[in-house]
């Protein structure tokens, strides 16, 4: 694709079909993600793949926690704010991703896909030090975007979703990722099931209209 196409196409996906993504192709995926831009080049972070029985064994667990009602305890929370100012709180309130689903009466979906994880067949976890200053959380969203937008000009769909890192503890059991890093965020990958309600683009978010978040001073 070219890149108009490539970006154009960044849409998340909600349901992925059951073929697998070869482990080479996401390895080659981050590792090209590498190229991006880091403050002073510290590079802060890490990448860390689940599929196969892993991923089985993190879905299931995940689910059991939602099931439970156990509460989410996010590791970004100890780092930064979790209070939304007015501006982005009324963005999600009016355009956000659930209220499509919500005034279809499809909420269901929306929250059936969360639990599942989308029926990705791989996760990717970004993570960055415990001690690091909030510039490395820029960089990672930075070599997360490179990551979903190389996806993308894969043939792949990508899906960045808060209820992936929900659950650190049960992440860090099964990928190994040391206490000394803080689990960041989760982009699931696979290929689009574009037989599923779920991906039917009247879902797809709007956007805040242009002149609300641009600015020109001369």
């Amino acid at each position: 694709m070219n890149f108009k196409e490539v970006f154009q196409n960044e849409h998340v996906t909600r349901k992925f079909t059951n073929r697998k993504v070869p482990e080479k192709a996401i390895a080659e995926i981050i590792e090209q993600a590498q190229q991006s831009p880091s403050l002073l080049n510290s590079q802060p972070w890490r990448a860390y793949v689940l599929m196969g029985d892993a991923l089985a064994k993190f879905k299931k667990a995940s689910a059991e926690n939602v099931d439970n009602k156990v509460k989410p305890n996010e590791d970004f929370a100890s780092m930064l704010s979790l209070d939304w100012d007015t501006f982005p709180s009324s963005n999600m309130a009016t355009m956000g991703a659930s209220q499509s689903f919500f005034f279809r009466n499809k909420l269901n979906l929306f929250t059936e896909a969360n639990k599942n994880m989308f029926n990705a067949p791989a996760i990717i976890f970004l993570t960055i030090p415990r001690n690091s200053p909030a510039w490395s959380v820029f960089d990672l969203g930075i070599f997360a975007q490179s990551i979903m937008l190389l996806a993308v000009n894969r043939g792949l769909g990508i899906m960045p979703a808060h209820s992936m890192v929900s659950y650190p503890d049960l992440v860090r059991k099964y990928t190994g990722i040391p206490e000394d890093e803080y689990v960041g965020m989760a982009i699931a990958v696979g290929y689009i099931d574009r037989n599923a309600e779920i991906n039917d683009p009247v879902f797809i978010p709007k956007r805040v209209p242009f002149s609300k978040i641009y600015k020109v001073t001369k």
